[in-house]
C-alpha cells in the first residue's frame, strides 16, 4: 500500500490501549496513520461554506 500524503510504504500496526486493540495502516516514512475511522471522516467532509464559494468567484 502507498502514503496518500508521501507516497511512501504503508505497513499494518497493531494499535492499543487498556481495552480496545485497533489494526491501521502506518507510513514509515512520514508516519501517517490511516485506519477504517479515519477514511470514514475524509469522506464525509462537510461542504464549503457559501461566502467562501462566493469569494473564490469574485
Amino acid at each position: 500500500m502507498q502514503c496518500r500524503k508521501c507516497k511512501g510504504l504503508m505497513v499494518r500496526e497493531r494499535f492499543s490501549d487498556y481495552f480496545l486493540i485497533v489494526y491501521a495502516w502506518k507510513c514509515i516514512n512520514c508516519g501517517a496513520i490511516v485506519d477504517s475511522t479515519i477514511t470514514h471522516n475524509q469522506k464525509k467532509r462537510p461542504a464549503p461554506a457559501e461566502d467562501s464559494r462566493e469569494a473564490v468567484s469574485q
